[in-house]
């Protein structure tokens, strides 16, 4: 008997160290709210670093136009071994050879044009930037938004089970007292089967949109991720007129665009000074047989054949489409503002069709039809009706608060307003 109790109180001990560790080392879930997962986005998506790779991109080419020169110097030379034959002084040989330094020009204000193209390149490539970080943004909001909205509906799914189980039951008992056939226990224990299911259902849509989270934030793949927060109604005052004007003002894309007219307008300037070549020039030393000589040399090539033809019409091709792309943007603009502002209203008038106050009203006849049922003053059929219908209530009012918020959300991206 005492070997039995030691063994016993050793497994206990075992059980209550393993207890211990297992809560001292478990592994809290991150609990992100909105904001805290869209600012861990700027600062961990992969495709936002590669994208901010670009304006190193961009500097490179700034700092390649503000070269003094364009060209490295050359340094050339020649040495050469000559015989002469004079017959006052007989045969023999006499080294000779040269030096020469050139640096080539560019005449034609090249290096001013350069450097305004330089310039709005890399401001255009920090709006794209920006602009995809803002893009960016938008879809990690639209994911938390769907994720808070796969959590209210898994928490209802498991309040259904709750009733359905608390239903089995109660038609359990009522069987055994002979009060109900067997057919409605049968049909009690599939509607719970089924909430059960239905359970599996939603856990399965949220954990794959909690996957592509994890991958927008950058997160390990077993990383544990709680959103917190609740889908809450938050009107906007801005008219139409109002927001498309910032739109303009605001959006980022529309910013690079303007950049990129810019952008091709210097490089026309800049195809169209290439076209006087420039000018190589430079000292040169010589030393002769018996003399040594020292002068200077220029080159000029003649742009007979190729006067950058091909790169004008390039350059002025590029220039009328950036053009005709940031107009077509604007009006884009527009229309996409209008679009999602009457989304939102929409989104107002059928969240109005949904009161939360009769939400809760309907979860407190649930229960009361439960009792009843229990109490043998309602048939199941009746209770089932009623459940599946403020099940369905409920679950188009989730839908409904998604949907204006999602409009809502949309529209801001739209506007460019953060």
């Amino acid at each position: 008997m005492a070997n039995s109790f030691w063994i016993k109180a050793s497994f206990i001990l075992q059980a209550l160290c393993f207890m211990i560790l297992s809560s001292a080392f478990g592994v809290e879930p991150l609990r992100l709210t909105l904001e805290q997962a869209t600012n861990m986005t700027t600062e961990r998506n992969l495709e936002l670093k590669a994208k901010r790779e670009n304006l190193g991109l961009a500097e490179a080419r700034l700092i390649r136009a503000n070269l003094l020169f364009q060209h490295n110097p050359e340094l050339e030379g020649d040495v050469s071994n000559r015989r002469l034959n004079k017959p006052e002084d007989g045969s023999r040989n006499v080294v000779q050879g040269g030096v020469f330094l050139s640096q080539e020009f560019e005449i034609g204000g090249q290096p001013i044009f350069r450097r305004q193209a330089a310039q709005r390149n890399y401001e255009k490539v920090k709006f794209e930037v920006a602009d995809f970080e803002r893009t960016l943004r938008f879809r990690v909001t639209e994911l938390f938004l769907r994720l808070v909205n796969g959590q209210t509906k898994v928490k209802q799914a498991e309040q259904i089970v709750d009733l359905r189980s608390r239903l089995y039951e109660a038609s359990s008992t009522r069987l055994k007292l002979g009060d109900i056939p067997e057919v409605q226990h049968t049909l009690s224990e599939f509607e719970l089967n089924r909430a059960r299911s239905d359970l599996i259902g939603l856990q399965r849509e949220y954990q794959e949109l909690l996957a592509k989270l994890r991958g927008d934030l950058g997160l390990e793949a077993d990383t544990s991720v709680e959103v917190t927060g609740e889908l809450r109604p938050t009107p906007t005052a801005f008219s139409p007129a109002e927001l498309i004007k910032m739109a303009l003002e605001r959006r980022p894309d529309l910013s690079a665009l303007e950049r990129e007219v810019k952008l091709t307008e210097a490089e026309e300037r800049l195809t169209r000074s290439e076209r006087i070549p420039n000018v190589k020039a430079g000292p040169f030393y010589e030393r002769d047989d018996r003399d040594n000589i020292i002068g200077g040399r220029i080159s000029i090539p003649l742009p007979i054949f190729d006067r950058k033809q091909a790169e004008l019409r390039e350059a002025l091709a590029r220039r009328s489409a950036a053009n005709i792309n940031y107009l077509n943007l604007r009006q884009g603009i527009e229309r996409s503002v209008r679009a999602a502002y009457v989304r939102l209203k929409l989104s107002e008038q059928e969240l109005s069709y949904y009161p939360e106050t009769a939400m809760k009203r309907f979860d407190e006849t649930l229960e009361l039809y439960l009792k009843a049922y229990e109490e043998r003053q309602v048939e199941i059929s009746e209770y089932l009706l009623f459940q599946n219908q403020v099940i369905e209530a409920r679950q188009k009012f989730i839908d409904a608060m998604t949907n204006y918020n999602l409009s809502l959300a949309e529209l801001k991206l739209q506007a460019g307003i953060e």
